[in-house]
């Protein structure tokens, strides 16, 4: 079981005249790895991103892509650079990648500068190396590659580099806004977005195998404001027998304390079953036949949150306040956000009816602050998931792909709502240790994969344009 928690708990200046991503052997292209490495420089923290945007579009204008401006608003930018012209009106293959990344946190936490870009002992670090400049650059590669190997082509597709802002803050200005006033225009065939890596060594049956996910959904987000009023109020010397703080702790202690029911859903069920063939013995048995060995399997699961969060519904506490910050004085109102993440298929109505319930104090009013739209799962038969499998197996022998679900939101999740067909995936190799590393201090990404996934993006696009 070991290898299949590990494997689910990392389930989520300007160039002068570049000649980046050539096909041939000229000795003045710029690497990938030379292009992340300035991409990185690029400070892009959410709500800042137009230096950065403004700088990669013009690396996309630089070599030869259709680029159509969308939206540049309060430092937010977002933009496509295609094959074609979008008014080709060629069903597209869009690859969705964001501009902006998290913050560094306390910089001198560092091993190198975190906005260096610093290339040393064959990898490059800084905020975004991996999420998501670094699968943006290997995006893009592929991008310009095909523009060149299919110039005077007639193809089935079009081919879209589609950068956008504020991914890791969701704010209306980035894919929300893309969606809304340019989806007939992009006219999506399927999106390609970020996901998990290929990892090796997780699967104890065999370690030698290196195993990839292709995410066909993602768990949707709904946040909550939780608030109770209660008139009891004064010095913090005699305490009410009720009072808002008390109150609040106690409702919310019968929402955490006893965690999630599990839910099994045809994704997570097939996860499990697909992870159970690569398995032996007991630990097999029990992956493929979940409902069976469910007393069995749940309790090793819920040992793992980030691994269980894909078999229920989570609540989160983020944040718990009150009407006064003075020790002494006992407040009226307190107030609490959750942070909900709600499986496919997941009724909202019902999920908050048995929340209230579970609060067990009807004093309690509850707020929605934001929702994800309900999203269908991508099904894994169709012709792009079977082209990225096989693109995927190519450059990739020794490994295993299966669909699986994200417990996390991003930006994919926006043209799903809409019908779209998804995938997300980044097909490089790396262990554990780098996933550590994201949206954390010294995140960083090993130049040798890079080519590898840019490789395996080439066949996938070869394989649907040709």
């Amino acid at each position: 079981m070991r290898g299949v928690l590990i494997f689910f708990g990392v389930i989520i200046s300007i160039v002068s005249n570049a000649q980046f991503f050539t096909i041939n052997n000229d000795q003045d292209r710029c690497e990938i790895h030379e292009i992340l490495s300035q991409y990185i420089q690029k400070e892009s923290i959410s709500g800042n991103e137009k230096e950065a945007g403004t700088w990669l579009k013009e690396l996309c204008e630089q070599n030869g892509l259709f680029v159509k401006q969308m939206g540049n608003e309060n430092g937010n930018y977002n933009f496509s650079a295609s094959i074609r012209p979008l008014s080709s009106n060629l069903p597209n293959i869009i690859f969705l990648n964001h501009i902006d990344v998290v913050p560094v946190g306390d910089s001198s936490l560092w091993k190198y500068p975190p906005f260096s870009g610093e290339i040393v002992d064959g990898e490059i670090w800084g905020r975004g190396a991996f999420d998501n400049k670094g699968a943006a650059i290997v995006q893009l590669a592929s991008v310009i590659q095909a523009a060149r190997s299919f110039e005077k082509s007639n193809i089935p597709y079009n081919v879209t580099f589609l950068a956008v802002s504020c991914e890791e803050s969701q704010c209306d200005g980035g894919i929300k806004y893309v969606v809304d006033n340019y989806l007939d225009l992009l006219n999506s065939a399927v999106v390609i977005g970020e996901g998990p890596p290929g990892l090796k060594g997780i699967i104890e049956a065999d370690t030698s195998l290196s195993l990839f996910g292709i995410s066909i959904a993602h768990k949707r987000a709904l946040w909550l404001e939780l608030e109770l009023l209660i008139g009891t109020s004064g010095h913090g010397s005699t305490t009410p027998l009720s009072y808002s703080n008390k109150d609040m702790i106690i409702a919310l202690n019968n929402i955490i304390t006893e965690g999630q029911p599990t839910v099994f859903t045809n994704v997570n069920t097939q996860i499990l079953k697909d992870l159970g063939k690569l398995e032996s013995g007991v630990k097999s048995a029990a992956l493929k036949h979940p409902h069976i060995y469910k007393s069995i399997l749940i309790p090793k699961l819920r040992e793992r949150p980030e691994v269980y969060s894909l078999l229920s519904n989570t609540i989160t506490l983020t944040s718990i306040s009150s009407s006064s910050n003075i020790v002494n004085l006992i407040p009226g109102k307190t107030t609490a956000l959750l942070d909900c993440r709600l499986l496919p298929d997941t009724d909202r109505n019902v999920f908050l009816a048995d929340l209230k319930k579970r609060l067990k104090n009807d004093l309690i009013s509850v707020k929605v602050l934001n929702e994800m739209p309900p999203m269908s799962p991508s099904s894994d038969t169709t012709k792009f998931y079977r082209s990225l499998n096989r693109a995927i197996l190519e450059n990739y022998p020794k490994a295993e792909v299966i669909p699986m679900m994200m417990p996390n939101f991003n930006d994919i999740g926006i043209f799903r709502s809409k019908g779209v067909m998804c995938y997300s995936s980044f097909p490089i190799q790396l262990d554990l240790d780098h996933m550590k590393h994201i949206h954390n201090y010294n995140e960083s990404i090993p130049i040798e994969p890079l080519l590898k996934g840019k490789q395996t993006y080439d066949a996938f696009i070869r394989d649907l344009l040709n």
